[in-house]
């Protein structure tokens, strides 16, 4: 049994213990304080993004620090960026878009590899457009309970947290959207008689109605299924594909719009540009490639398939995007829409596909090298790595596919 003098140390030594604690302070242990600004971001610089998360818990100073626009500068002057995908998720169980941060390059088991986003609960779960910029994604209009909304939300892909920004003038769902010399050109997507372009300025903060209009196109309602940017001879031009496949074309620095070339094949979707090429999925699990130039060439798009990738085709063909409404397939939807959605890392596309495995949802990726052959002129795909970086419980009471909403790449 404890004596009355060995209760009164053991309270002693609590108290001097809880003292200690209350005078710890982490900027003095790390001694960061005492080093010149320009050094101590020269050292975060070096740290990787996953490790982040953990500086953030240290102290105040770490956090300030972690936050601060000129970390990124100083990683991007000294090479230190990463690459990131950021993939958004459309999952039947949860009524949020869900937002993910994936680090192809980080290793397969580092818990922080495919990093689950905090979202946004007044986003709408689809047919927004969304254009990464700066630091960055805006995500533009979009669909709820069957209506279009003017809303415009910013994800900071440093921090992870959502702004909510001025919203369009006028409501909109599935526009076409593209980033010229820093502003968000948007058009298409709202209803009748209010076809009118509209730009973003990021600095600034405000919408205005683009001066110089292009005719309306007949079906006023048409939505902007794809869109492409690409760059001619120094020269931007935004490029979108009305779901009747007419194609319409902005070039904003001369302030010209022209009609591009038609593209009625519903099976092409989900177009990327890499390097000038556009590229893009069919159902039958084949990628396709036509130049960037055939937009508006007078012999019309011409569609080619990226030899050498027959081993994804089986995993490619059971992967869909469909929501299958009142619990029962849609066949007619099943085979329009793929469940496939294309990146990029650097020079190498990245492919991401859902499959079924197992009671669970499988999201997979595959990192994909390109190569032209001169001789041919035909485009090789070589795939790198290929693997599943996230597992979703399959919905047991109807047959719903999660849907990959949206996939953007960013160097940070």
């Amino acid at each position: 049994m404890m004596s009355v003098y060995g209760k009164a140390k053991q309270s002693t030594m609590k108290r001097n213990c809880r003292k200690k604690q209350r005078n710890y302070c982490p900027q003095q242990a790390c001694k960061l304080s005492v080093l010149p600004d320009e050094i101590v971001m020269n050292c975060l610089a070096f740290v990787p993004r996953l490790d982040h998360g953990s500086l953030y818990l240290v102290s105040k100073l770490h956090r300030s620090l972690m936050l601060s626009p000129e970390l990124y500068q100083a990683r991007s002057l000294m090479g230190c960026t990463e690459h990131c995908i950021y993939l958004c998720l459309s999952i039947p169980s949860d009524p949020f878009a869900r937002w993910f941060a994936f680090y192809p390059k980080a290793p397969v088991n580092h818990p922080s590899r495919l990093l689950q986003i905090r979202p946004h609960l007044y986003q709408p779960p689809e047919a927004s457009s969304v254009v990464a910029h700066g630091w960055g994604i805006y995500v533009i209009g979009g669909m709820i309970g069957r209506k279009r909304s003017p809303r415009v939300f910013f994800l900071d892909c440093r921090s992870h947290t959502w702004t909510n920004l001025p919203s369009m003038g006028f409501a909109r769902a599935s526009a076409a959207a593209g980033v010229v010399d820093g502003k968000i050109y948007v058009f298409g997507g709202c209803k009748k008689p209010n076809w009118v372009v509209e730009v973003f300025d990021p600095k600034t903060q405000t919408w205005d109605a683009l001066s110089n209009q292009p005719p309306p196109p007949d079906d006023l309602n048409s939505l902007m299924h794809e869109i492409a940017l690409i760059e001619e001879e120094k020269t931007e031009k935004i490029f979108g594909l009305n779901d009747k496949g007419d194609g319409l074309l902005y070039i904003p620095s001369q302030g010209i719009w022209k009609t591009g070339n038609s593209d009625t094949n519903q099976l092409r979707k989900g177009w990327h540009v890499i390097d000038n090429v556009i590229y893009s999925c069919v159902t039958g699990g084949w990628i396709l490639w036509c130049e960037a130039s055939d937009l508006e060439s007078a012999g019309g798009m011409k569609w080619r398939q990226v030899m050498g990738l027959e081993d994804l085709r089986g995993t490619l063909c059971a992967s869909k995007v469909v929501n299958y409404g009142w619990g029962l397939p849609s066949l007619h939807l099943d085979g329009i829409f793929p469940g496939h959605k294309l990146s990029n890392s650097g020079p190498n596309m990245l492919l991401f596909w859902d499959c079924p495995a197992n009671r669970k949802w499988e999201i997979w990726c595959a990192e994909i090298s390109l190569q032209r052959r001169k001789e041919t002129g035909e485009i090789w795909g070589t795939v790198e790595w290929s693997e599943a970086v996230t597992r979703i419980d399959y919905p047991l009471h109807r047959p719903r596919h999660c849907k990959i909403l949206y996939s953007l790449s960013f160097n940070l």
